[in-house]
């Protein structure tokens, strides 16, 4: 049963990504992050020499994380693959949040850490769905995704439920009475209701201005707005020694776009790789909500675009098969036919391309780091800034960076409060004599 809890919520217990959730210790969060910055400042001492200062972060002390999974713990019902109410004994009807930690469950009857507007969201859903059969038949988890600007959706997961007429209407009074959209999965199955599986978020850049945002519901979004606004910050910091207007910039693991959206007015022109198909259109998304028209992403894995990358010293994205490519459903990775070697007309080429000569890199890998090929790559242009979730794996790669740059500036993002893992930038400037 419990690896069945797990399976079912989709949890990835690493990174960070689930905290325990009823922990919040506002009164302890500068002595906590205090032992994190001396913890980097001790690992990291080889590269902060010379008087070189650590740009420190804060996070706020609660209220801050935008998104939380939870487990349901309680009376759900038994068994059964019908559409009907379940096996519920009345009279025991109340259900519990729940998380996971160390191997035991435990219940969660406040969520500080959450934002105001989750905190709000937990106990009408809750409650709702604890005293409605239909909702509460097979539940195993429920999620919550909000932004800084006051969006909110709640994504409800199933075991072997079909989520048939009668659970779409109860899923509709839910919305009608808590306000909120919903999506909910079963095996094989996606419910909308309110028609969305997303939310839409409006943060600001380093000069003030709007960002706008679409963020998808079971997908990597960043989990402490204001944490995000200050990596912009940080990032912006990084471009004003490089003559950045007639740079190009390259993005590798850009998500939704968060960083190239918000970078895209500081450079000539951007480009952002991802391989998640559903992360690359709501980047495309962002992209036009943003009138970024100097920023293009494009759907491939890291690894496999920093191969052929190293064949050549530029870049030339062929325009109309990209853009052909933003409005393809199949699920081939066609956006590399969008790449190198297309044979155009001068003139063509003059309408038809993007030509792009990199001058600087945005690295924000997943845990494990930069594979080989990736880091050979990047070793290639004079400015680096490496994003890192894993203060380990940015350890592993200065080690073989620096052999062609050294470290200009470093920063700690508090991204995950009251847990283990810290957020670390590091700004890298290749040497004179590479």
């Amino acid at each position: 049963l419990k690896l069945q809890f797990l399976y079912f919520i989709g949890a990835r217990m690493d990174a960070g990504d689930e905290p325990t959730w009823n922990l919040c210790q506002p009164e302890q969060y500068d002595e906590i992050l205090e032992a994190h910055v001396r913890r980097v400042r001790d690992q990291f001492a080889m590269y902060l020499g010379g008087g070189k200062e650590l740009d420190v972060y804060p996070s706020a002390k609660e209220g801050f994380r935008l998104r939380v999974k939870f487990l349901v713990y309680g009376n759900i019902g038994e068994g059964g693959d019908s559409d009907d109410e379940g096996d519920v004994e009345e009279g025991t009807k109340e259900l519990q949040h729940a998380g996971w930690h160390n191997g035991e469950r435990y219940g969660v009857d406040e969520c500080r850490i959450a934002a105001p507007i989750i905190q709000d969201a937990m106990k009408k859903v809750i409650s709702y769905v604890g005293n409605c059969k239909p909702l509460r038949y097979n539940l195993r988890g429920l999620n919550y995704l909000s932004t800084m600007s006051g969006d909110l959706l709640i994504t409800m997961i199933y075991e072997r439920r079909n989520l048939g007429s009668t659970w779409q209407k109860h899923a509709h009074l839910l919305r009608n009475s808590t306000g909120i959209d919903i999506v909910a999965y079963t095996k094989g199955t996606q419910r909308l209701i309110g028609d969305r599986e997303h939310v839409n978020e409006t943060l600001h850049d380093p000069d003030g201005n709007p960002v706008h945002y679409k963020q998808i519901a079971g997908n990597f979004s960043n989990p402490n707005g204001i944490m995000a606004m200050h990596t912009l910050k940080w990032l912006k910091l990084c471009c004003e020694d490089i003559n950045a207007k007639e740079t190009d910039l390259l993005e590798l693991y850009c998500g939704v776009g968060s960083h190239t959206v918000a970078m895209a007015k500081y450079f000539r022109r951007v480009l952002g790789v991802e391989i998640n198909r559903k992360l690359v259109a709501a980047a495309h998304t962002n992209l036009r909500l943003n009138n970024a028209a100097n920023a293009w992403v494009l759907r491939a894995p890291s690894e496999k675009f920093c191969s052929s990358m190293l064949r050549h010293s530029t870049w030339k994205l062929n325009l109309p098969s990209y853009r052909k490519d933003i409005d393809d459903t199949s699920p081939e990775m066609t956006a590399f036919s969008a790449l190198q070697d297309t044979i155009l007309t001068p003139a063509e080429a003059e309408v038809n391309t993007a030509n792009f000569t990199f001058g600087a890199v945005i690295v924000d890998p997943p845990r494990a780091g930069l594979d080989p090929v990736t880091c050979q790559l990047v070793s290639r242009y004079p400015s680096i800034a490496y994003i890192s979730c894993n203060p380990d794996a940015l350890h592993r790669d200065l080690e073989a960076l620096s052999k062609t740059h050294y470290v200009a500036r470093m920063a700690v993002f508090d991204h995950f409060p009251y847990t283990g893992h810290l957020e670390c930038g590091a700004l890298l400037r290749r040497r004179r004599e590479s």
